[in-house]
């Protein structure tokens, strides 16, 4: 394709996305959560998992728990994508507006090292509007890892969006280098560590009483640089603002044993993500097969 024809993909995305960024945040809600629930009755595939996954995480609920809280989490998912225009267009400053901040002194503690903080999170609440409010309370945007969208005019929108409030976006598949250099200046980095990887790229940690192939990029980063781990999360709350959390570091296990220390860290981190998810269940994303990967032996592995 041109660089006119992209220019013209461009003008009619960020149009038409400007567009959907007008009606009032409420009815823009109000639509997602319409669409979801149609979604709910329609999306077989995504239904059939997200009760499988809460059915299995959460063995000790009854049937109707469980399809309770995959109603709200469509639900829920409906109003982040229905909230997709307003944290492109919108300002950094006013989507701050729309956010309360809790533990900001886990956070400075930890940041006042000068080694940087790695922020281990999810896809909690509404990530990218949190990411964006948290730029603009802390002075500066985190550094965020993260796979090109497919298309590259959405992707240069999502990207544009993401370094407003004075971020920077990291290619998932060059990654390494920005990294490190990001923790030499003192800067945050964001890990997203709550999604399924290949077998190659992880390690087989419990979450949620299962085998879950999770990223040890994150434990090998933490271990090789010293950098604190600060968990950073967000939940929409009834008024709909968004409560920003900063959780206390993660304390970093190092030991002669590398290959140990990256398996009980990434343990760890883990754990940490399924507390976070505990507290408010219907806003994770359990439609995603987290658990897609399987070991290909029994698990636990012994260690040789």
């Amino acid at each position: 394709m041109g660089r006119g024809a992209v220019s013209l993909a461009d003008r009619l995305l960020r149009g038409g996305v400007r567009a959907l960024s007008w009606p009032p945040l409420g009815l823009a809600r109000a639509v997602g959560r319409g669409l979801a629930g149609l979604a709910l009755r329609l999306d077989q595939r995504h239904r059939r998992i997200a009760l499988n996954n809460l059915s299995a995480s959460f063995p000790e609920k009854d049937p109707g728990w469980v399809q309770a809280t995959a109603k709200a989490c469509f639900a829920h998912l409906g109003q982040v994508v229905s909230e997709i225009p307003q944290v492109a267009m919108r300002s950094a400053a006013e989507l701050h507006a729309q956010a309360r901040f809790h533990g900001l002194e886990d956070l400075y503690r930890a940041w006042g090292r000068g080694q940087g903080v790695i922020l281990l999170t999810g896809h909690f609440g509404n990530w990218e509007w949190a990411n964006l409010a948290g730029g603009v309370e802390l002075g500066r945007g985190a550094v965020v890892v993260a796979r090109p969208v497919d298309w590259p005019p959405a992707d240069r929108l999502v990207n544009d969006w993401r370094c407003k409030a004075g971020g920077e976006v990291v290619p998932k598949n060059r990654s390494a280098r920005a990294l490190l250099r990001a923790l030499k200046e003192n800067r945050l980095l964001g890990i997203l560590l709550d999604q399924n990887v290949d077998w190659y790229d992880g390690e087989w940690v419990e979450f949620f009483g299962r085998p879950a192939c999770t990223n040890k990029g994150l434990a090998l980063l933490a271990r090789s640089t010293g950098a604190p781990v600060v968990p950073f999360y967000n939940w929409r709350g009834s008024d709909g603002r968004f409560d920003v959390h900063f959780g206390p570091e993660v304390p970093l296990v190092k030991t002669a044993d590398k290959t140990q220390d990256i398996w009980d860290n990434t343990q760890n981190y883990t754990r940490v993500l399924e507390e976070i998810i505990r507290q408010r269940p219907e806003q994770w994303f359990w439609l995603h097969q987290r658990w897609k990967t399987r070991p290909f032996h029994a698990w636990p592995r012994e260690r040789r």
